[in-house]
């Protein structure tokens, strides 16, 4: 794993977004070393942005705890909700005031193999900045972690703020 955030290569067009922007509310689903590598970029800038991210998978919440990722306590434990089976898409429960001043999502979670369709592939999307979208009226920039079936539902839903990895 890397030590600082600029070794956090798969997360650089993330982290160039965030300095250029400065968002205050980052909203991460799926935590882990990543949100640990936000919170070291956060505390760096030093302008009060910050980052919730919300992890359905006990266990990595605990294999984060014990690592020193969550020391700013940003990690939520989430349960996930399947919201169609059949095309595979869930998303995290949590209040959505929680994260109605969010400036970005990030989406790296959940892992998708241990959650599968009717003909045993993995699940494709979260919901989660949808509702976010539809709850704001306005469309959040949101960054994808290698998650080629949430890009295209969000690209077939007509979202143009995506920064690119």
């Amino acid at each position: 794993m890397a030590n600082n955030w600029r070794e956090f290569d798969k997360y650089s067009k993330a982290f160039e977004w965030i300095i250029e922007n400065r968002p205050m509310l980052i909203v991460e689903y799926g935590g882990g070393s990543s949100t640990h590598h936000i919170n070291q970029l956060l505390d760096e800038l030093d302008y009060g942005g910050r980052v919730i991210a919300y992890e359905n998978n006990p266990e990595w919440l605990e294999h984060a705890n014990n690592k020193g990722e969550n020391q700013h306590g940003s990690i939520r434990l989430a349960e996930i909700e399947v919201i169609d089976h059949d095309k595979g898409y869930c998303r995290y429960i949590h209040p959505i005031e929680d994260v109605e001043e969010v400036d970005m999502v990030i989406i790296d979670g959940p892992d998708y193999r241990l959650l599968l369709d009717p003909r045993g592939h993995p699940f494709n999307a979260t919901d989660n900045l949808e509702l976010i979208v539809n709850h704001l009226g306005r469309e959040v920039p949101y960054f994808v972690d290698s998650r080629q079936g949430v890009v295209r539902y969000y690209k077939d839903l007509g979202y143009t703020t995506q920064i690119p990895q």
